[in-house]
């Protein structure tokens, strides 16, 4: 029943009863349900009608104090009418106010009261009917007595009798019950006075919506919309004190962000008060919350704080085992602090009521129960991550198990991207070791850690522990994944002496096989450098995702388009979905093994699947080397632009103060895409730091090397890129990498030896590639016959060229087949087909304009004049180009895709069989591609104005 008609009811009663015929009621509810506000709205209700209200309120601390209660009503009556009542009833030690002689207070207690015998309590009982009755004389009484069931047994005795002659009297005697204690049992005596066949009995349960609503439009200054009301019903379940105090703190905080908009206001008069919308759980709603749980009693007290501090983890059982109360009473509690809308089933219906409880609880025992809480769920296998949640927030703990769990906890932390928190438990981890072995592993796994959190400032971390390694304090994989981490920053002296402290301890030969592997496809140059050869490059079937991912890279490397690579590159990316956090580290090397084998549409799904994830691997290492591997894939696209700005990102994660492999390769990156971009100014900017040495040892050497040999040969220093893509040949043949997907330098040094007027020498280099096996390497084997076919009288190159174009378009290198129609339609000049070369030509400018290529768009116009712009200033942000070029941004994939063909003059059939879609389709898509860019036919999107970016 809503309080309204529970009110309409005692109001009948005590119409009835004024009329003669006295009557009893019994309100009954849980705590904080409102049965007291119910209580005195009908005291006041009363008293506006001319009945006189006398009130006993019992408390907890009264109910052992014999006639506690008693003492009350006979004050209230001797307040109305100070001529009734007994002067002088003598019982057994002092004086109740009204001439009352209670037992003294040493006496034991004895129901209903010690030393009374039954002819006194009866006697008194007699006289306090007969003070009533002289009182309900003059008028209508109402008594009533809140939280009756702490009322003492000496009153209720006295009340019950007055209660079987009230139908005598123009009396209502009204009761509110509440919850006993959960360690208590309600008196019989008690139960015979409300469980009478007269007594009316109402329970006040939580408030509806509609009584929720009525309640907070009293508390308001405005009616409370329909989202407010369905807030705080939720949060609240219909507790009227719950809603009272969200009403209340909602005001509060209302108040508080006017008063400081106001005065920000003076200072910038746009600014305008807004009130807080929705409820807020503030100070006063924690406080009432408290309130409500101390008034239950310290054993559903201890059941709530022991739910807060489980949180998402408790269960029935797990509560009882923690808080050391029957599990039988836990559910009693479970069900009462569900009833007040403080528990949700087993857990805090909202994170403030956590708070609260938490933060008013002792330090100590916060500290015992956490370390309770922690132990029970390790026995439980509770995953790490929950255990470590309770350790996380409480002293060090010295128990076997508590390291190998922070430990487990802090790497999924780290693999999830949560580097911040998996370096606290490290940190806790530290503090709970008892022994250096166990100390520096966690020290080795700390610096792995920090460098996810910090890659540009973590070295030091994996330096220090170098004495401790070569002291043989640290060993096994611990030992060599500090070292991977050392060559990561180019340490490679102090990486060396690790791997030759760990080289031949048969223990360590696994994890020596994943270093070898590192070496022989990140850090090449190390090879042969350590005091005995490292064991042989095996995988076996139980190898992790990180080693078969470095292996995928490795052959990839040494064999190019190999199919084995290729398929195990995309087998660990599979696994990309998967949260294991042992698979995150091999992703990258998936990548590039797909990036180095000419697949780069399959490297560009896998990337875009990656990133999609990168939310949940938020960390700063990890996202700056997938960016760094993104760029590398997006400039072997042609979409340079896109290169740029995922360079400069990953550039932004990975750099300090000192070089490191990452920063390196995405600065490579950033060259060559700068370069073909024709912005050498920031190429020259970006090349004016001298790299050390120790760079030169490193596949991101290699890429360095070619990326300026690209940026002096753009400029004219043609024996400065000679001396460049040399270098880079010399170290790539004596690693054994010799690839062109890896860096095609011989076609550069060729291009050089061309430019110079030896194309005798250019030859025989294009010739030395054009022998080396290539299989599979489309993109590889295109640039290759761009190469030759430049060496060829005019007569015989569109053919070849043809041939490279069509390799290259299929690969989906769109830069480097912009460089072939460039040189197609110069062919074409050369040979007298003006207008063929003329429509090659327009299709060169438009394909080298959507790959953001200026060097190429300036090659193909007429004058030799420069027009080079700064091409990062009108990219903007973005790193598009200015005017409408923006407008490409919002093409989808698909879109960009057929936009790109249509512009390159394929006819819709043709588009339809290259991307293995209807010819329906892909109208479609121009149809959304001509909206989009705010034109009406192909011939507008064949305009050089609307090239699409590929």
């Amino acid at each position: 029943m809503e309080r309204s008609e529970i009110l309409e009811e005692l109001g009948d009663l005590l119409a009835r009863s004024a009329r003669g015929r006295g009557a009893i009621a019994s309100v009954s509810g849980s705590t904080a349900m409102g049965k007291t506000a119910v209580l005195n709205v009908l005291a006041d209700r009363a008293s506006l009608a001319g009945s006189t209200v006398l009130g006993v309120v019992s408390t907890p601390d009264e109910r052992d104090h014999p006639f506690s209660g008693l003492a009350q009503l006979f004050h209230a009556l001797h307040t109305h009418a100070p001529q009734t009542g007994p002067k002088d009833i003598v019982l057994p030690g002092g004086v109740l106010p009204g001439g009352v002689r209670l037992g003294g207070p040493g006496e034991a207690v004895v129901s209903p009261a010690p030393g009374v015998t039954h002819d006194e309590l009866v006697a008194l009982a007699r006289q306090t009917h007969r003070a009533v009755a002289e009182l309900a004389a003059r008028g209508p009484l109402l008594i009533t007595v809140d939280d009756v069931q702490h009322t003492d047994a000496a009153t209720l005795f006295c009340l019950r009798y007055l209660a079987q002659r009230l139908p005598q009297l123009p009396v209502t005697l009204v009761l509110t019950r509440g919850t006993m204690l959960l360690d208590e049992q309600s008196p019989r005596i008690l139960d015979d006075l409300v469980y009478k066949t007269s007594v009316r009995r109402f329970h006040l349960g939580p408030l509806s919506r509609d009584g929720v609503r009525e309640l907070a439009a009293s508390l308001s200054p405005a009616p409370p919309s329909d989202r407010l009301v369905a807030e705080l019903h939720r949060l609240s379940m219909g507790n009227p004190l719950l809603v009272q105090a969200l009403v209340e703190d909602r005001l509060r905080a209302a108040a508080e962000s006017e008063t400081a908009q106001v005065l920000a206001a003076a200072d910038d008069p746009a600014l305008r008060p807004v009130p807080a919308d929705g409820p807020v759980a503030g100070h006063v709603f924690q406080q009432v919350v408290l309130t409500c749980l101390h008034r239950l009693g310290p054993h559903a007290e201890r059941v709530a704080r022991c739910a807060a501090l489980l949180d998402r983890a408790a269960t029935t059982q797990l509560l009882s085992r923690l808080s050391g109360i029957d599990a039988e009473l836990v559910r009693r509690c479970l069900r009462l602090l569900t009833g007040i809308g403080v528990l949700d089933g087993t857990r805090l219906r909202h994170p403030s009521m956590r708070q609260a409880l938490l933060r008013e609880m002792p330090h100590d025992e916060v500290t015992e129960l956490r370390h309770r809480a922690a132990g029970l769920l390790y026995d439980d296998g509770a995953p790490p991550r929950a255990v470590a949640a309770h350790l996380l927030n409480s002293s060090p703990l010295h128990a076997g198990w508590v390291v190998p769990v922070l430990q487990e906890a802090a790497r999924q932390a780290l693999a999830d991207g949560d580097a911040a928190q998996g370096l606290r438990c490290l940190e806790l981890a530290r503090d709970c070791c008892s022994e250096e072995a166990e100390r520096l592993s966690v020290m080795s796994q700390y610096a792995h850690g920090q460098w996810q959190l910090r890659p540009a400032h973590a070295a030091q971390h994996f330096l220090t522990l170098k004495n401790p390694i070569t002291a043989g304090k640290l060993a096994g994989g611990d030992a060599l994944r500090v070292a991977e981490g050392m060559m990561f920053y180019l340490h490679f002296d102090e990486a060396l002496k690790v791997v030759d402290h760990q080289n031949g301890d048969e223990g360590a030969v696994t994890a020596l096989n994943g270093t070898r592997l590192l070496m022989s496809s990140e850090f090449l140059g190390l090879l042969d450098r350590p005091r005995r050869p490292l064991p042989k490059m095996q995988l076996s079937a139980t190898s992790t995702s990180e080693v078969r991912a470095r292996y995928a890279l490795a052959r990839a490397l040494a064999r190019g388009a190999d199919e084995d690579a290729v398929a195990m590159a995309e087998q660990v990316l599979q696994g990309s979905h998967s949260p294991e956090p042992w698979k995150l580290d091999g992703f990258q090397a998936a990548l590039m093994a797909l990036c180095y084998a000419d697949r780069l549409e399959s490297a560009r799904k896998w990337y875009e699947v990656l990133v999609a994830d990168a939310g949940r691997n938020a960390a700063p290492g990890w996202q700056g080397m997938l960016e760094g591997t993104g760029a590398l894939i997006s400039l072997r696209r042609g979409q340079l632009a896109d290169a740029v700005r995922q360079a400069e990102t990953a550039r932004a994660r990975l750099s300090g103060r000192s070089w490191n492999v990452g920063s390196a390769s995405a600065l490579a990156v950033l060259v060559e895409a700068l370069t073909a971009m024709g912005d050498h100014e920031a190429v020259v900017k970006l090349l004016a730091e001298e790299p050390p040495q120790a760079l030169f040892l490193t596949r991101a050497g290699l890429h360095y090397l070619y990326a300026r040999g690209r940026h002096h040969l753009a400029t004219g220093k043609l024996n400065m890129a000679l001396t460049d893509f040399l270098g880079c040949g010399t170290l790539m043949q004596r690693w054994n990498v010799d690839t062109p997907a890896l860096a095609p330098w011989r076609l550069g040094a060729a291009e050089v030896w061309m430019r110079l007027g030896d194309r005798e020498r250019a030859a025989r280099l294009v010739e030395a590639q054009l022998a080396a096996p290539e299989a599979g390497l489309a993109r590889s084997r295109g640039m290759v016959l761009h190469s030759l076919a430049l060496l060829q009288p005019a007569v015989k190159q569109p053919p070849i060229l043809l041939d490279a174009f069509d390799r290259l378009d299929s690969s989906g290198a769109w830069y480097e087949a912009a460089g072939v129609l460039v040189d197609l339609s110069r062919a074409y000049q050369q040979l007298g087909e003006t207008a063929v070369a003329r429509q090659t030509a327009r299709r060169a400018w438009r394909l080298a304009r959507s790959c953001r290529a200026e060097s190429l768009c300036q090659s193909l116009l007429p004058t030799k004049a420069s027009r080079v712009a700064d091409t990062r200033k009108a990219a903007g942000p973005a790193g598009g180009l200015g005017g409408d070029q923006f407008s490409f941004d919002r093409l989808s994939e698909s879109e960009r895709r057929v936009a790109v063909l249509a512009t390159q003059g394929y006819a819709n059939r043709e588009i339809a069989d290259r991307l293995f879609i209807t010819v329906s389709t892909v109208e479609q898509h121009l149809t959304r591609v001509y909206r989009k860019l705010g034109i009406r036919n192909r011939e507008q999107l064949l305009d050089g104005d609307h090239a699409v970016a590929c």
